[in-house]
């Protein structure tokens, strides 16, 4: 059971998480109206020609500033995450570090590992030999049947070479 202190902290990190997600795209649209009005005035002699038939120019100047802006931003960041892989760390330590990836189960691995994976391995137990490996493999099996009922891999039988990547106490199912 989740206390209350847990689900208030569990908002807080989600707005948090939200308003970090949304803060950098703000950041580049402030940006890119913020460009478009500062350099308006020195390109403003190129729509001169739209007051000459009614349309206020800068009805059209500054969308134009704004969108040539932002498709040079997406190019910007296309060849920084693309072309130079700059990224490609980044997201290796957002998935090496991220402990709900690192060992929790997620639903489409809990769904393979319960119509596949288990009623198969048991199968293959049912139809051993009796014998030390029927009753090892056995006790296996049931540990990934905890795994899979918990949704996730207790800390005490996490691979010890792996621990470095278990960085969190809290055990709960999200």
């Amino acid at each position: 059971m989740i206390d209350t202190r847990e689900r208030v902290r569990g908002f807080v990190s989600l707005q948090y998480v939200k308003m970090k997600r949304m803060a950098s795209v703000g950041s580049l649209i402030l940006l890119a109206v913020n460009l478009s009005f500062t350099l308006y005035p020195f390109v403003q002699h190129r729509f001169m020609f739209l007051n000459r038939q009614g349309i206020p120019d800068t009805y059209v100047g500054i969308p134009v500033l704004f969108f040539t802006i932002v498709v040079i931003i997406w190019a910007g960041a296309h060849v920084y995450v693309k072309k130079f892989e700059m990224y490609r760390t980044e997201m290796v330590a957002e998935r090496m570090f991220n402990p709900y990836a690192v060992y929790l189960i997620g639903p489409f691995e809990e769904m393979l590992y319960r119509t596949m994976t288990i009623p198969t391995l048991e199968a293959a137990w049912l139809s051993m030999p009796e014998g030390d490996d029927k009753i090892r493999i056995g006790e296996q099996l049931d540990k990934a049947k905890k795994w899979v009922d918990l949704g996730y891999i207790p800390k005490e039988e996490y691979p010890e070479h792996l621990m470095k990547y278990y960085i969190t106490n809290k055990q709960t199912r999200l």
